[in-house]
């Protein structure tokens, strides 16, 4: 499920609402296909300069019933800030791939291609079956 934290402005919790609708599982028992393989590493994705931290591409495959399963911010306006990974999609591709963990204050900046704003990232996310998604983890 998707969600955005205190504070946002009316159209950013007009967002999360879509989202959670979303992403709500149907009635019957929720199946989840589970992540697809890592992406190939792409030149410039992979690693950035210390002061700009780490990207690294995550590739999720949604079917009927399946969830992202991850809470995120849409505060900044620009990228969806991870705030809780539950269970669900998300989830399943940390299993799969410790070394490339979604995690808490880690930001999705790209979804599909697509960059600039939350509300974009979001619609891809609502919209598309198949989500590559650029993750960027910025220094403590």
């Amino acid at each position: 499920m998707w969600c955005c934290a205190k504070d946002v402005s009316s159209q950013q919790a007009d967002i999360s609402d879509q989202l959670k609708a979303a992403n709500r599982a149907p009635d019957a028992e929720e199946t989840v296909k589970g992540p697809v393989t890592p992406s190939a590493a792409k030149p410039g994705n992979t690693e950035k300069k210390e002061s700009e931290g780490q990207e690294w591409t995550i590739t999720l495959r949604k079917t009927p019933g399946s969830r992202l399963g991850v809470d995120v911010d849409l505060a900044d306006g620009e990228t969806l800030q991870v705030d809780t990974v539950n269970e669900g999609l998300v989830n399943d591709w940390n299993k799969a791939n410790p070394s490339k963990e979604v995690r808490k204050d880690d930001r999705i900046i790209s979804v599909n291609g697509v960059r600039g704003t939350a509300t974009k990232l979001t619609d891809v996310c609502k919209s598309a079956e198949v989500l590559e998604m650029v993750v960027q983890r910025t220094p403590a």
